[in-house]
């Protein structure tokens, strides 16, 4: 996952530089439309990531979310061993996570959802932490 992502910036980053310094004022304007949905998705998932966190907490859920496919993925979490945070917190899968797409949509849809868990992933692990300190 982090090598797709690595290499979708690398890719990005090359087109600008091949680009040169040709000013298309449609592309400019194209280009700031997607930089706003990008921004105001942003804003939204940490919305909903706050709110997620606050709900697992209040249920004392500290299980992560995991991809579902081919290989289980942690986002935020990828260094560290699946095995102990499944027995440290416990996972569950993401809805919709699958390792097939077949749409630009699919994957701007994946896009999402991986930051989402990220997020939720890396407070809630803080959170199991404690709990497990305290249990302790």
């Amino acid at each position: 996952m982090i090598k797709g992502y690595v290499s979708l910036c690398v890719g990005i980053l090359s087109w600008f530089f091949i680009s040169g310094c040709n000013s298309d004022t449609a592309a400019e304007v194209n280009q700031e439309g997607q930089n706003a949905q990008v921004s105001e998705a942003v804003v939204i998932a940490k919305s909903d990531v706050a709110k997620a966190i606050e709900q697992a907490l209040e249920n004392s859920d500290f299980r992560l979310l995991h991809s579902k496919g081919r290989r289980i993925v942690v986002p935020g979490l990828e260094t560290h061993e699946l095995s102990l945070l499944k027995l440290q917190c416990g996972l569950k899968p993401m809805q919709n996570s699958g390792d097939v797409l077949k749409s630009d949509e699919q994957r701007q849809q994946q896009k999402q959802q991986y930051f989402f868990a990220q997020q939720y992933n890396q407070a809630i692990y803080e959170k199991c932490l404690e709990n497990l300190t305290q249990a302790g």
